[in-house]
């Protein structure tokens, strides 16, 4: 057997015992407490030194612009002034209502039209992407089938 058989046929047995050894060692525990960890995952905290709290600033709202329904601003929404290119600013007062023939018929009035004009069902296939530059009105609709959502788009 040459030299370099020997060391071929040595490696896979000193790999192993290397291997054995280093599952026998243990962790520093001093390193595995919660202040060594706080320090190692950031570095500008030392050891034992509680973070102080961040400064903080109180949001300013903005006043609804005209012709908005009151809420949080959405684009697309009833809340959004450019929403009248499809009349969603005047679905306010059907929002929380069913669906039903009245309430589709009571719609129709007011917009004066019923082209351009859908109710999205719960859950139904396809994606709809609110655009408010698109005449088109899309009433959401729950599960019980009220009417949760105006849209342009």
């Amino acid at each position: 057997m040459t030299a370099r058989t020997r060391i071929l046929a040595a490696l896979p047995i000193a790999l192993a015992a290397l291997t054995l050894a280093a599952c026998g060692s243990e962790p520093d525990p001093a390193a595995n407490d919660a202040d060594s960890f706080a320090a190692r995952i950031n570095q500008n905290a030392a050891p034992g030194a509680t973070p102080g709290p961040e400064a903080t600033a109180t949001p300013t709202v903005a006043k609804p612009l005209p012709g908005a329904a009151p809420g949080a601003f959405a684009e697309g929404t009833q809340t959004d002034p450019a929403s009248k290119t499809c009349g969603a600013n005047l679905m306010g007062p059907f929002i929380g209502k069913p669906a039903d023939q009245a309430t589709r018929a009571a719609i129709a009035a007011a917009l004066g039209r019923t082209d351009n004009l859908r109710f999205v069902a719960y859950g139904s296939a396809g994606f709809v992407n609110p655009d408010p530059t698109n005449p088109r009105l899309s009433l959401m609709l729950d599960a019980q089938n009220v009417i949760r959502d105006a849209r342009c788009g």
